[in-house]
């Protein structure tokens, strides 16, 4: 390539010196034929470069197609790698957890070993020797676990101790009293077995039916004896009641009293006559000379209402009218309103009385701490239950009677805003004719 370029550089420097020159015919002729020549070995050698970079071309495309196969082989293999590496962490990590699970085995069997006194044949505790040792040890175990009947003596809730059939399932035990046709669960309190929860009828039924060799279906306690605990703590109302101590009692006493109050205090507004309206303006309609009309409506009215009515026909029109109508009015008040107060001393009272029990109680209960300390639950119950049992009776006792007291209260002040209307109507009512008068 470097020999084309220097023969078209030549042939250009070789017309450059004709052209300057001053030639001849045969000389013209010979330059001619020259530059013919020269043009067609710039053809072939224009012919050549490009058939000579074709190839290069060519090549440079199946360089980089290697070059690209070469980067993908590359990126597969380091995939493969990095695959192999990551299966191989992940075996060594599972070879260490089954060594874990393997080292664990061990140590139970190792335990179990000592627990049962048992002398292993080999140092290795997994040998066939030693699993044929473990085994035997199992099917013995298996055979003792295996449920059946027995004759053991029960206590009955009477205290009556009777040989009943038994039949123990693990944790839980069940009893079948057949002269009783009885059955249910059984606590195991040695050196003696105590009757638990009764079970039902049906569930006697199938005891019965499993003891003849039969398949049935008996109830299960999923609590293991939890629920039958359960059962023996329920206490009546006198036995929680019994728990708060020497304070229950006048918080009960409060609760009785107000309880009656309240009763006495409901039933006498319940037969409190109605109010009629308008009694004035009724009054006022009445004829002055009209005393038959008078007397009707002087005996229509009942109770408080009544008396007002006498206040205005008997007195004149005036300060001493309104004088006595307010005084009624106070009086009817005063028989509205009493006892009521009772009511709202006992709901103030007997939280207070609560708290005080929860003092006596907790009281007590840092004087059995000290004598027994902390750690012994059972001798600080006591004082506990003082503690809490006074306080839920004394808000048991205070919410109803408050509640009763804003009732009572409500019908109360209802009742007597009507009855203050009509004194009020009544005060200014035109009496034509007193009743004394009239007498």
């Amino acid at each position: 390539m470097i020999k084309s370029i220097s023969t078209v550089i030549a042939l250009l420097s070789f017309i450059c010196a004709m052209l300057f020159a001053t030639p001849s015919y045969g000389a013209t002729a010979s330059l001619i034929s020259d530059i013919k020549k020269a043009q067609q070995r710039l053809n072939a050698t224009q012919a050549n470069i490009s058939k000579q970079s074709a190839a290069l071309n060519k090549k440079t495309q199946q360089t980089s197609q290697q070059v690209a196969d070469l980067r993908r082989a590359t990126s597969n293999a380091r995939r493969l790698f990095d695959e192999q590496t990551l299966s191989l962490n992940s075996l060594k990590k599972r070879l260490d957890s089954w060594q874990q699970q393997d080292t664990y085995q061990r140590n139970l069997l190792a335990r179990f070993y000592q627990q049962q006194s048992l002398t292993p044949h080999d140092d290795n505790i997994t040998a066939p020797k030693n699993l044929a040792q473990l085994s035997n040890t199992f099917a013995s175990f298996r055979s003792q676990l295996t449920p059946t009947w027995q004759t053991q003596k029960v206590v009955a809730q009477d205290g009556v101790i009777n040989p009943l059939s038994t039949l123990k399932i693990g944790p839980v035990t069940w009893y079948l009293d057949e002269s009783k046709q009885q059955a249910g669960f059984a606590i195991d309190q040695q050196p003696f077995m105590q009757q638990g929860l009764t079970l039902a009828d049906d569930d006697y039924s199938a005891l019965h039916t499993l003891k003849a060799g039969e398949i049935a279906e008996i109830s299960f306690d999923p609590t293991l004896t939890r629920a039958l605990k359960i059962a023996q703590a329920q206490e009546s109302v006198a036995d929680h009641v019994e728990k708060g101590g020497v304070w229950v009692i006048p918080i009960i006493a409060f609760g009785v009293f107000a309880l009656l109050i309240s009763i006495a205090k409901a039933v006498q507004l319940m037969r409190l006559p109605a109010i009629m309206p308008a009694l004035a303006e009724r009054l006022n309609n009445i004829a002055s000379d009209d005393q038959t009309g008078l007397d009707k409506f002087t005996q229509q009215t009942k109770g408080m209402q009544r008396e007002l009515i006498e206040i205005a026909l008997n007195t004149e029109q005036g300060q001493s009218r309104d004088d006595k109508l307010f005084a009624a009015l106070l009086r009817q008040k005063h028989k509205l309103e009493y006892w009521l107060g009772a009511v709202a001393i006992t709901a103030a009272v007997s939280p207070l009385l609560g708290l005080l029990g929860t003092v006596s109680g907790m009281i007590e209960t840092f004087k059995l701490m000290t004598l027994f300390g902390a750690g012994d639950a059972s001798a600080v119950s006591g004082g506990i239950s003082e503690a809490l049992v006074t306080t839920e009776l004394g808000l048991v006792v205070a919410i109803p009677a408050l509640l009763m007291h804003a009732l009572l209260s409500r019908k109360v002040k209802t009742y007597y805003g009507l009855l203050e209307d009509c004194g009020i109507g009544l005060s200014q009512a035109q009496a034509s004719q007193p009743l004394k008068q009239a007498a």
